[in-house]
């Protein structure tokens, strides 16, 4: 079984109105790379089982390099689509479209 699954993502970052005090908007959105690669590494759930099956996510770090931020994250959404806010106050600072394939958990190509 191969250890890492190469996937395609599609990147928007967003246009935020508001502050911490009263809070954040989003007013517009923008992509910015309709291509963007990321190895993930495979995860093997239920081993052994009949339940078995394979699943991928991007960790914190590949998600922090691609929207070129070094903050820590709070993530949403599904292992097709991310929405990515800085954790410390929920700023909203993208979201991120798996491209490549079907479903990540449990890996469907396209």
């Amino acid at each position: 079984m191969k250890k890492t699954v190469k996937t395609t993502w599609e990147l928007w970052n967003y246009d935020v109105w508001g502050n911490n005090k009263d809070g954040y908007d989003v007013n517009d959105r923008f992509c910015f790379n309709r291509e963007y690669e990321i190895n993930l590494k495979i995860e093997d759930n239920n081993p052994n089982t009949p339940q078995q099956f394979y699943s991928a996510y991007p960790s914190d770090y590949q998600i922090k390099k691609a929207f070129g931020i070094g903050c820590r994250i709070s993530l949403d959404g599904d292992d097709t689509t991310i929405y990515v806010n800085r954790e410390s106050d929920y700023y909203p600072i993208g979201e991120m479209f798996l491209t490549s394939h079907k479903s990540l958990s449990p890996i469907n190509p396209l």
